[in-house]
């Protein structure tokens, strides 16, 4: 109990620095907000596009995978506010040897490199996300009951698991290659794919976005949560996917970091 009072009292402190830092600088909110309107408007044009031609994409009809747009939205916006400015600058950290200063800090050094910095102003992609599914959902005219709300709740906690372990995996590799940055391009290419149903894709291309890069928990689960298309097994399973991420990406993070020697070693 006392670990987890003083984690929340560093997380707490790690906020009220950053809000206080972009608090400073307003006009990011404009210029971030603006971008996010944009980005919605273009992305549901395409959608709009498509089905000119169909009534479905995989099974889902337009206002499910405008849904789908917004949970995506949501979880961009994890990515953007936490993971990005925080576990997305390890490789330079272990290059130039600023990680020593973290590691002799009494916290968890994995803790402290994920939430040291937030981009705050992008938190309102999250809001913008979930407003746009809530949109859509009333479009559908279906009610939405305490089951998919919940089951909503758990799978998008699922889906910031899986999200945020694939980041630590991919950074972890900092600690054995110089130059990894490339690899969180990479990650925008692939996650790109979950703004569509994972059921849109080829058999072949579903199996991978399924089981070796699972996407497929990171979007198509938590938007079926909300439509009322999850059947309740497959959210337990999505509970033990994210677990079990969670665990492999810690794994790693433990073995990397046995590899790391300082700046001067």
């Amino acid at each position: 109990m006392k670990r987890i009072r003083r984690t929340m009292v560093v997380l707490l402190a790690f906020w009220k620095l950053n809000w206080l830092e972009e608090l400073q600088y307003r006009g990011n909110f404009v210029a971030s907000l603006l971008s996010t309107v944009f980005w919605l408007a273009m992305a549901m044009l395409t959608v709009a596009l498509y089905f000119g031609h169909t009534t479905q994409l995989g099974g889902w009809g337009y206002w499910d995978v405008v849904v789908l747009l917004g949970v995506f939205n949501a979880l961009t916006g994890v990515v953007e506010t936490v993971l990005r400015p925080g576990i997305g600058h390890l490789p330079t950290d272990v290059r130039s040897g600023a990680l020593d200063l973290v590691l002799v800090r009494p916290v968890d050094a994995q803790f402290y490199v994920s939430f040291r910095r937030l981009d705050v102003w992008r938190l309102a992609d999250v809001v913008l996300g979930l407003g746009l599914s809530a949109y859509a959902l009333a479009q559908t005219g279906r009610s939405v009951g305490v089951w998919q709300i919940v089951s909503f709740i758990v799978t998008f906690a699922v889906a910031i698991a899986v999200v945020y372990s694939i980041w630590v995996t991919l950074m972890s590799f900092a600690f054995w290659f110089v130059a990894v940055e490339n690899m969180a391009t990479l990650f925008d290419a692939v996650i790109d794919a979950a703004r569509y149903p994972v059921s849109a894709y080829p058999g072949a291309l579903r199996f991978v976005f399924v089981y070796l890069i699972p996407i497929a928990w990171t979007t198509t689960i938590p938007a079926s949560a909300l439509t009322g298309r999850l059947d309740p097994s497959l959210a337990m399973w999505a509970v033990v996917v994210g677990v079990a991420a969670l665990g492999a990406s810690r794994l790693l993070w433990r073995v990397a970091l046995k590899r790391y020697t300082s700046a001067g070693g």
